[in-house]
Formats: structure tokens, sequence, C-alpha cells
């Protein structure tokens, strides 16, 4: 029997949660929620009889987000020890760019909960819909703002590139104070090493309601800090290839749309 449900609400709560994620979250003696939406709460207390926020508890302006996601953790796992089966619903899909359900995972794990997770729609799904982009085309790379610039990581101008959680770049602490320009020099320098300076970039934040369209904006690679007060913590940026890499097999083209090769490789 599951202990624990880490559960993801999607970007727009109401209109993305799953039958699954609904089913856990009726079958629950608690729900603990990290969503910031006006409608969470209220859509929630609809399905469960106890819900807790625990965005306010646990984070602090200028405080360490490791320590508000420890918090989390151990609210969640406390609450499946004293009255099971409990909820941990998190905004998008509970494993994008989520430490706090790892904790929980891990306290469970040496706890013996058992633990299910349940996917939501990410910010991944709403990117690639509201960019219109395939990423089997040309593939995908993807890191954390900060960690591309802690471990200096190389890009590959030919592949498209998705940059996350460049609102909070190059700190461990909360904030909602507003970005200066000089927050985003280290990235654009990090980036002009492998794209032009005018290179178009996209900052992009998905709609967190169905009535709202997306912020989207467009700018070249070198204006990025001018949109500084703009790009605030749910901003993700996308950057487009540069170039496009050139075919070097070109046995394995040839027979692409060879029957004896597709014979070759298959059984009958």
């Amino acid at each position: 029997m599951t202990g624990i449900w880490i559960a993801g609400l999607g970007l727009q709560t109401v209109s993305q949660v799953t039958r699954e994620v609904e089913f856990a979250i009726r079958s629950s003696r608690e729900v603990l929620y990290l969503d910031t939406g006006v409608a969470t709460r209220s859509f929630l207390e609809t399905l469960c009889p106890r819900i807790t926020s625990l965005y306010e508890e646990s984070y602090s302006e200028e405080g360490a987000r490791a320590s508000a996601y420890e918090h989390m953790a151990a609210r969640v796992v406390d609450a499946a020890l004293d009255h099971p089966p409990v909820t941990f619903a998190i905004h998008g899909h509970p494993l994008v760019a989520a430490h706090p359900p790892f904790l929980v995972l891990e306290l469970a794990n040496a706890l013996d909960i058992p633990v299910t997770v349940l996917p939501g729609i990410s910010a991944i799904d709403a990117i690639l819909a509201d960019l219109r982009i395939d990423p089997v085309v040309h593939g995908v790379q993807m890191y954390e703002a900060t960690d591309l610039l802690l471990r200096r990581r190389p890009l590959q101008p030919e592949v498209p590139a998705i940059i996350w959680q460049i609102g909070p770049l190059e700190t461990c602490l909360h904030s909602m104070a507003v970005s200066r320009p000089e927050r985003f020099s280290r990235l654009i320098a990090h980036l002009r090493q492998y794209y032009p300076p005018r290179h178009e970039v996209v900052a992009i934040y998905c709609s967190p309601h169905p009535i709202l369209p997306p912020a989207i904006f467009r700018f070249a690679l070198e204006d990025m800090d001018q949109y500084a007060p703009e790009i605030h913590a749910g901003f993700t940026l996308y950057v487009p290839p540069a170039a496009s890499r050139p075919i070097q097999d070109y046995d394995l083209l040839a027979k692409l749309y060879s029957v004896d090769h597709l014979r070759s490789i298959t059984r009958s």
C-alpha cells in the first residue's frame, strides 16, 4: 500500500491534473502541496479535506533554498508516518527541476515507506508546444543555468539548448527581488563562446492558467541583460541551433530506404 504519492499537478493545475493524480489526492488523508497558483488550494479542497501549503511555511526571503527543501521533505514524511497515505503535490512534473521529492524518496526509503511517483505536465512539455519544437529532429541539450556556469559545461551550437532556472541565476538563496542586468553577465559571456552575439534566443515563462498566454521574449543573446526586470524565477531560456551538423555516415544514409538493409537488421 502506498504511504506517499509524489504527484505532479501540471502547470495549469485545475485543467491539467491527470486522473491518476486526482485518484491519489482523493485517496489521501492529507495533501501537502507546493504550488502558488491562485486556484490550487480551492481545487485541492474539493478532493481532500486536509490541505497544507508548504510554500509559505518553508521559504524565507534570502533564506537558503536547501533548508526550505529539507523542511518540506520532513513535513511530508512526518505526515506519512502519522496518518498515511498522503500526497506531496507539486507544480508541473514532480521530478523535473524539483529537489524536495528526491529528499522525500531518500527518507521514505530509509523508513520503509512505500512511495509512488505520478507524472504531470512539465515546463518541458509546455515549452515544446508553445515554441513549436520537435526535440527529435535536432536533439536537445538541457542544463540548469547556475550549474552550467559552475561546471563551465560546453555546448553544441548545432543542437537546441534549454537552460533552466535563469531567473534565480547565481544564488542558492530564495528571493522575490527583481534582477539587475549584471545578473546575466556571466551567462551571456559563457553562451557567446558558442553562439554569435546577435543570435536570437527566447526567454519563456509557460502559462500557469488556461486563460493566460505564455510570456515569451525574443532577443539577441547579447541583449539578455536588458530583460532582467521581466525575467523572474519561472523563466527558461531556449537557444535555437546556430548551425546544422552535416551528415557524416553516407554509407548508412544510402541504406535508409533499402529493403535489403531492412531485412538484414530485422527478422520475419
